[in-house]
């Protein structure tokens, strides 16, 4: 799901930023390191989220049937644990 909504975000950009993303007569220095500095808050932020809710998964009791990771919340974890990491590669490797 938190990929999903990094997507959704990332697609979703704001038009107040597409000024700051323009280039004019060859670009506006310093815009590069803008984008990079913004995409790897972005990164970061999405593998917080992604851990916190690993974390969450193994955390909260699962001792309710009508609970959704009631049954398979080691999958669960497991999954968002590999997202976090993937994210936290991804802004490493920016």
């Amino acid at each position: 799901m938190s990929v999903g909504l990094c997507v959704a975000l990332l697609l979703a950009a704001e038009p107040a930023l597409a000024n700051k993303f323009e280039t004019i007569s060859g670009g506006v220095s310093g815009s590069a390191s803008f984008k990079r500095d913004w995409l790897v808050k972005f990164l970061l932020t999405a593998g917080g989220v992604s851990l916190g809710s690993a974390v969450l998964a193994v955390l909260v009791p699962h001792n309710n049937a009508l609970f959704l990771n009631f049954s398979n919340w080691k999958q669960s974890a497991l999954v968002m644990f590999v997202i976090a990491c993937a994210l936290f590669a991804a802004a490493a490797l920016v």
